[in-house]
């Protein structure tokens, strides 16, 4: 979003759309808040330092009780607050995790929370701007694309220079930098439910999805095609990897190497929605250091979405 010189910076929030299915139909999580009188999706500002994902996540604990994982990105909504500043909400749809308290935590802030049938949430929205997330589930929910699965092909955190290491390539480490990424990926990737954690086996990879591996309790699964000697001796084997991560379309993070990138990249343009597919990065170094490329897969292996994120570091 562009803002004008002299302008104040958009407000940022973030929120999702919570979805189940009972009785034979799928039913969305509102919340009313007592302050503006209306019905609307849980959502609401960025801590300072947090990312889009966390804070959707913490929103909706906090104003409905329910610990939720995200699922595929809805339109971001933009719109004017009453003194005329901009502010940008960004959306995804979720399913609940687990219920991790009795509900709102403010009542003067939210006092109901009401599952409703997508019908029914059309007719109490009290924003027109929030009906076009809704429709949008919706036209997921009609296209059978309405669950998906996250797979996080993330490139390793900065790691100390290649002239500076005299040592063995495979044992170079994380700078401080890194170290940072790897310590705040936990807070971004846990949004996301990753149920899977597969790895080159060379430091700097493995040092930046142990903490969220950890944080998950899970095992990191190493593959030496994902190294980048690995690829250069075999660039198919290291595309075999991918591809099937990408087939079982299962909530999973791939940890890797810049000059891996290509081959990891073409597997996914194979498998994506041709508009989805120009969306992927085309030039060299493809990720950031520390960057998370996010593909929502369908369960027949079809990536129907891309996000892009960075841990916040200070």
């Amino acid at each position: 979003m562009r803002v004008d010189p002299g302008k104040p910076a958009p407000a940022l929030a973030a929120g999702a759309l919570v979805w189940r299915e009972k009785h034979d139909r799928v039913e969305v999580l509102l919340i009313h808040r007592p302050r503006y009188q209306d019905w609307s999706f849980p959502k609401g500002k960025l801590d300072k330092g947090e990312t889009f994902p966390a804070a959707a996540v913490r929103e909706v604990a906090e104003e409905t009780g329910y610990r939720v994982r995200l699922h595929r990105p809805l339109p971001t909504s933009v719109y004017l607050l009453p003194g005329g500043r901009s502010k940008m909400v960004k959306y995804w749809t979720a399913t609940v995790r687990a219920k991790v308290g009795p509900g709102p935590e403010d009542r003067g802030e939210v006092d109901q929370t009401r599952w409703v049938s997508l019908v029914e949430a059309e007719q109490l929205l009290t924003r027109e701007g929030d009906k076009v997330p809704l429709q949008t589930l919706r036209r997921f929910l009609e296209d059978d694309e309405l669950r998906t699965a996250p797979i996080v092909i993330q490139r390793h955190g900065a790691a100390m220079s290649r002239a500076k290491w005299r040592k063995d390539e495979e044992t170079r480490p994380l700078n401080s930098k890194g170290k940072k990424q790897a310590q705040a990926l936990p807070a971004l990737l846990d949004a996301f439910d990753p149920g899977s954690v597969v790895s080159s086996p060379w430091r700097r990879c493995r040092d930046t999805v142990t903490p969220v591996a950890k944080f998950e309790g899970l095992k990191v699964r190493i593959k030496d095609e994902l190294t980048e000697a690995g690829h250069a001796e075999d660039p198919a084997r290291t595309a075999a990897v991918i591809d099937r991560v990408l087939a079982q379309a299962r909530a999973t993070i791939v940890c890797t190497h810049r000059p891996v990138l290509p081959t990891v990249i073409e597997s996914v343009r194979a498998v994506a929605r041709p508009g989805v597919a120009l969306e992927l990065p085309r030039e060299d170094p493809y990720l950031a250091a520390g960057e998370a490329l996010l593909l929502h897969t369908t369960p027949k292996g079809e990536v129907v979405a891309i996000e892009r994120h960075l841990p916040m570091i200070d």
